[in-house]
Order: structure tokens, then C-alpha cells, then sequence
């Protein structure tokens, strides 16, 4: 018979499972440059900011949680060894609605290398392979003390740094007439997606910003269109992140 080790949380989250590979920490990413919402033609588009980091491996990405910011991964890509992640942080909307851009703190997780081990700490391995999957000996592994999904308001525990690891796919796509008292003016287009935001009460959610407004579209208007996916997503305790 084989033996796992199965953590859960109080409220019966999954933590810690012995033949899964646990995460760890492996670098901090470095700040490229920020971009803040800018017109293009009659296109209105919310910004972002860029951040790399440089290795081989695999990387989940970890954000910061300042409170009242929107924060989320708008896209990643990888080239010769770097890493670039493209992330949205934003809050105090102008009067198109768009956030105004904030730098905010980015971390890179990887799995588990099965190296030599720590001399003290939890050891865990696979049931049946014997790969080290978790070691509480090292730094910064991945212990999540909170999680939800994009229908839940979660509540922190006490923390001095939240992390956020877990990003949405959601995007809602609305139109409305440019003057509704003219059906030949035309129509607005509206996407927004989901980001996390903490509150000041130290809960987190998912929350909408506003990422492009076209306003000079013609034709029939469509019909309103949403993509959704579960998106859960779960918060660690950064203190002695890098």
C-alpha cells in the first residue's frame, strides 16, 4: 500500500499533497517599463506593465497585493532563456474609466528541483517514484493560507504580505449605441476582464476593470458576449519573499 500525506485547511482546501510536486520560489522578476491607458485611432486601451526574469524553467507567476490596486497577468512569453510577463495593477480610474498603472511586486515560482534536500525540516516524497515533491526546509515554498475563484469574497488571516498566485481568463465584451437618439450613429464596444483586488478590510476578490473602448463601430450591434472559466486562485505569505 502506498502512503500519501494529504493536508487540508479548515475549510477543507487541499494544501499539501505528498504526490504532488510543491513550489517553491526562485527569483524576483525585474521591472521593464509601464505604459498607462493611451488612444489609438478612435480605440481607447487600459495599460500595463512589463517585468522579465531569466531562467529555463517553467515559472507560475506571483504578484503582489497592494490594497485597493486591481492586479492580473495580462500575457507571458519566453525567448532564449528570458521570461517576459506583461501585468496589469491599477486603480483611481479616469474619466474613460480606465485605471491609472502602478509598478507592483513580481515573483517567479517553479516546481521543485529533486535535489539534495534541506538538512532539517518536512521531507516529502512521491509515493511511488520517491521524487521529492515538498521541502519545508527551504525558503519561500508555496503554503497557500487563503483561495477562491471568481464567484468568492475571501477574508485573509493575519498577514504582512499577501501574494497573490492564480490569474482569470474572464472577459466581458458589451455594446451600446454611440447616440442612442441616432440608430445610424453607430455603437461603443467595451471589454473588461477580471482582476484580484484586496480590500482595505484585508478580503480579496475578483473585481472588473475596463481594458478597451472602441467608439466608432458600425453595423448591427451585437449582442453582448462573456467568457468565463472558474479561476481560482490562492494567497501566500510573502514576508520573506525577496
Amino acid at each position: 500500500m502506498n502512503n500519501i500525506l494529504r493536508v487540508r485547511n479548515t475549510a477543507g482546501d487541499l494544501v499539501v499533497d505528498s504526490d504532488t510536486l510543491g513550489t517553491e520560489c526562485i527569483g524576483k522578476a525585474s521591472f521593464s517599463r509601464i505604459v498607462q491607458p493611451y488612444q489609438e485611432f478612435s480605440a481607447r486601451q487600459s495599460g500595463w506593465s512589463n517585468y522579465t526574469f531569466a531562467s529555463d524553467r517553467t515559472v507560475l507567476w506571483a504578484m503582489g497585493m497592494p490594497p485597493g490596486r486591481r492586479v492580473g497577468i495580462l500575457g507571458t512569453s519566453y525567448l532564449n532563456g528570458l521570461h517576459t510577463v506583461a501585468v496589469y495593477c491599477g486603480a483611481n480610474p479616469d474619466g474613460d474609466g480606465f485605471d491609472v498603472q502602478e509598478p507592483v511586486d513580481i515573483w517567479a515560482f517553479s516546481t521543485l528541483l529533486d535535489s539534495k534536500p534541506s538538512p532539517f525540516g518536512l521531507i516529502l516524497r512521491h509515493s511511488v517514484t520517491g521524487r521529492l515533491t515538498h521541502d519545508f526546509g527551504r525558503p519561500n515554498v508555496t503554503f497557500p493560507i487563503a483561495g477562491g475563484d471568481l464567484d468568492s469574497l475571501v477574508q485573509l488571516p493575519a498577514v504582512g504580505r499577501p501574494v497573490a498566485i492564480g490569474n482569470s481568463p474572464f472577459r466581458h465584451v458589451s455594446y451600446s449605441p454611440y447616440d442612442p437618439d441616432d440608430p445610424r450613429s453607430g455603437y461603443v464596444k467595451t471589454d473588461t476582464r477580471r482582476f484580484l483586488i484586496r480590500y482595505e478590510n484585508n478580503a480579496v476578490a475578483y473585481s472588473s476593470g475596463t481594458t478597451h473602448r472602441s467608439s466608432n463601430e458600425n453595423g448591427p450591434m451585437p449582442e453582448d458576449t462573456t467568457f468565463t472559466e472558474p479561476s481560482p486562485f490562492f494567497i501566500i505569505d510573502g514576508t520573506f519573499l525577496p
